[in-house]
């Protein structure tokens, strides 16, 4: 190329018109990097909710602020683990062919199978201060005795949970298969352990008994009583189950809600700063308060008495159970 054509050249790069177009290329090339640049930095993890619970965890995200943005909100099917990318909020992320599900030392690791334990709805005994406490004596004995207890027996979950109770053959160990859970369920009505017609109880037949002059106590979940709309509850209280061995171990059976990172193991470890924020206390007493259970960390706070009873058995127990719908 000779000095002529160099010449030429320069002269054309400089002209008004070449300098036009490459501001405009530069300018298109600056947008499309910023364009580039904000689509890298949108958000891409999703938050996948158990059916139900969308509502309490929209008012959770609104008032604890989680220090990541998602993409969005999605309703998990109840089936399979998603691949994407995301946080699965349930309370039972894992199959499980079995009638319960054992869980131990729970609340030391607060965590199991890579899940994290937010919060927990807690069965307890509830009954009101002034009467006595509930003995095992009471419970085995089919010919009843001194005081009622209470069964409301049009609500399975009541019916289950009394009879996961006396189901174990050891503690923590609870036999499979549906036969030989009806058949203690109908043990459970024999003799005159409950009032008569305790099949037929609804929770307010039970409620109008509980919160009446006759001695009584009801076991029932935590959520139950914060929920309860009635301005004498502050008479009641909650109380451990009474265990039937003297193993010295103590068992308490809960709804546990629990947080589960999904995607691929890449994907998770970017998820750190909210997993951590999962487990904050503060965030944690937004979640129970949320769904009128109690924290799951040991320095969550309790919402009111009943609540820091359950809270301070859940730090305590040997074990939780959950007993499959």
């Amino acid at each position: 190329m000779n000095m002529i054509n160099i010449k030429e050249i320069l002269k054309r790069i400089i002209s008004g018109k070449n300098i036009k177009i490459a501001c405009l290329a530069a300018g298109i090339i600056l947008i499309i990097a910023a364009i580039i640049y904000n689509y890298s930095k949108r958000p891409v993890n999703i938050w996948f909710v158990e059916q139900g619970l969308e509502e309490k965890w929209a008012k959770v995200l609104q008032e604890a602020q989680a220090p990541e943005a998602f993409k969005e909100t999605r309703t998990w099917d109840g089936v399979t683990i998603p691949a994407e990318g995301g946080i699965l909020i349930a309370t039972k992320p894992w199959k499980n062919d079995s009638k319960v599900s054992v869980f131990h030392r729970l609340a030391w690791d607060l965590e199991y199978q890579g899940a994290t334990v937010l919060a927990l709805d807690p069965w307890m005994i509830f009954r009101k201060h002034t009467d006595p406490s509930l003995t095992v004596d009471r419970i085995l004995s089919e010919k009843g005795g001194n005081g009622v207890l209470l069964l409301p027996g049009r609500d399975k979950s009541v019916v289950w949970a009394w009879t996961g109770r006396f189901i174990q053959d050891k503690p923590g160990n609870f036999p499979s298969g549906n036969a030989i859970w009806r058949e203690w369920e109908e043990k459970l009505f024999i003799g005159s352990r409950f009032p008569n017609g305790s099949l037929s109880y609804t929770w307010a037949d039970a409620m109008f008994r509980l919160m009446g002059k006759e001695t009584a106590w009801i076991y029932a979940p935590l959520s139950y009583f914060r929920r309860y709309n009635n301005p004498q509850k502050a008479i009641l209280e909650a109380s451990a189950f009474p265990e039937f061995t003297n193993s010295g171990e103590y068992s308490m059976q809960a709804e546990i809600l629990w947080a589960l990172p999904t995607g691929s193991e890449k994907k998770q470890k970017k998820l750190v700063s909210t997993i951590n924020w999962l487990k904050n206390p503060n965030t944690q007493t937004i979640i129970a308060n949320t769904f009128d259970w109690i924290p799951a960390d040991p320095y969550g706070k309790p919402y009111d008495p009943m609540s820091f009873t359950s809270h301070r058995l859940w730090l305590t127990a040997d074990w939780v159970y959950t007993i499959e719908e």
